[in-house]
């Protein structure tokens, strides 16, 4: 997701938790991995970055942070991200591509943000990663730290399958049952995580696209919260009993494992 106000777009209420918490409510939607809006290159990382984690103090829980880095600038990445990380609940790294210099994972000035994450488990998205050759030494190199293509890409299903830290984000999958056939041709949900775009567009954009697909209950409860799940447990400070709303799905988790 994405908290904040935008450049160009009108988001009612951009800025309201309460809002946000009673849409996710209505949804019993227990958790959303939030990144910033404008994401790191409306001006300065750490006010957008602000925006995002007064959210996550106010309702710690519910809402889990990524720190938003910028290829804009580039030798304050770091000192940002290690900012972020005295939130203990920071989930990791989000980057985009949008009107900023271009960079791939192997570039230098990410060696030390992919470094610290990887010692802490944690989670690197970008909205695409343009070299896939790129992506495979940084997979390679940091088998601790979870990459994730933040936008549905039918073509990296099977790196997905290749790397235990690959996962791909079904966010802008639009086709009627596009995800039921990217389910049934890999063969496998394990590695795919619902993504929405909320709080940009209505929360139901996400699991509306799982909802009304042609795979099965249990692949879409996978995708809908369990393949995350799988990846919060690896952070010393989660425990299940922060579920809210799903505590029947953390039993199938467990007997899926």
């Amino acid at each position: 997701g994405h908290f904040g106000t935008w450049r160009g777009i009108g988001v009612p209420d951009a800025l309201s938790g309460e809002r946000l918490i009673a849409e996710m409510d209505r949804w019993g939607c227990d958790q959303v991995w939030m990144s910033a809006s404008d994401p790191g290159y409306g001006g300065p990382m750490r006010d957008a970055n602000e925006t995002v984690f007064a959210l996550a103090r106010q309702y710690p829980d519910r809402i889990l942070p990524y720190c938003t880095l910028s290829a804009g600038d580039p030798k304050g990445c770091l000192a940002e991200l290690r900012r972020c990380l005295e939130y203990p609940r920071c989930i990791g790294v989000k980057m985009h591509r949008y009107e900023q210099p271009p960079y791939t994972v192997k570039s230098d000035f990410l060696q030390p943000v992919l470094e610290l994450l990887n010692d802490g488990k944690r989670v690197y998205i970008n909205h695409c990663f343009e070299s896939l050759a790129d992506l495979d030494w940084a997979l390679a190199r940091y088998p601790d730290l979870t990459f994730i293509n933040g936008h549905m890409a039918h073509h990296l299903m099977e790196r997905a399958g290749r790397y235990s830290n690959f996962y791909v984000c079904t966010c802008a999958a639009m086709v009627p049952d596009e995800l039921g056939g990217v389910v049934a041709q890999a063969g496998r949900s394990d590695k795919l995580l619902v993504g929405s775009d909320f709080n940009l567009f209505c929360l139901a954009f996400g699991p509306g696209m799982l909802a009304y697909s042609t795979m099965s209950d249990a692949d879409q409860r996978r995708i809908l919260g369990l393949n995350a799940l799988r990846l919060l447990r690896r952070q010393g400070w989660w425990h299940d009993g922060l579920l809210r709303c799903t505590k029947a799905s953390v039993a199938l988790s467990q007997a899926c494992e």
